[in-house]
């Protein structure tokens, strides 16, 4: 599967250019903004049909960060790039407390990223990734499932600042809603609030609407 392709942004013609400049050079650009998001029918969903609850949650996660064009937009050597769609990469658990990296895929159809995430995460627990690389068309999603968290931050990383960085939390029960904690950290000089409101408002709609797009795992 090929990479994702780009287009140049001439900051000429980019409204937040001046917002860009003043971001671009901080110690540190990023914020990180967390909300509670309910997933009760999507959890309902994968109960239903067997589907692992993290694929599913990856799949609506990639599918909202795709939505926003601003959390495709990348600074790579200076210039800014618009990818057409940008790929989950994971963190997967493995024995011992360890964790591998695990760059993924997105696939708008859900079994087809199901069998190719799947696949793609046993294959990093029998030989664990931890290689940096050209990664800038990627995006990161953590999972804390131990952990119902109500903020989160990740080292920042100047090589990858513009690569958001998703972390899911421990599930919380309450009147028989589910709701999971969602934390997401961005660049500001290309992201602001209301992109990341648009994020979370994609993500609520995306787990949802659930029980239209998990299906059975094949």
């Amino acid at each position: 599967m090929s990479t994702p392709s780009r287009r140049v942004i001439d900051l000429a013609d980019y409204p937040r250019a001046d917002i860009l400049r003043a971001f671009i050079d901080r110690q540190m650009p990023q914020f990180s903004v967390t909300c509670a998001v309910d997933i009760t029918a999507l959890k309902q969903a994968c109960v239903r049909t067997g589907a692992s609850l993290f694929v599913a949650s990856s799949h609506a996660v990639s599918c909202s960060v795709n939505a926003v064009a601003a959390l495709r937009h990348r600074v790579v050597d200076g210039v800014l790039y618009e990818y057409t769609h940008t790929d989950p990469g994971y963190t997967v658990a493995r024995e011992g407390d360890l964790f591998s990296f695990c760059d993924g895929v997105h696939l708008d159809d859900f079994a087809a990223y199901s069998r190719e995430t799947r696949a793609r995460m046993a294959a990093v627990q029998q030989a664990p990734d931890l290689s940096l690389g050209a990664k800038h068309h990627l995006f990161f999603i953590s999972s804390v499932p131990w952990l119902a968290f109500t903020g989160f931050t990740h080292p920042y990383d100047p090589m990858y600042a513009h690569v958001p960085v998703i972390t899911l939390g421990k599930l919380n029960e309450s009147a028989g809603r589910w709701q999971m904690p969602v934390a997401i950290q961005v660049h500001h000089g290309t992201v602001d609030g209301v992109h990341v409101a648009r994020f979370f408002e994609h993500l609520e709609a995306r787990c949802a609407q659930a029980d239209q797009w998990v299906v059975v795992p094949s």
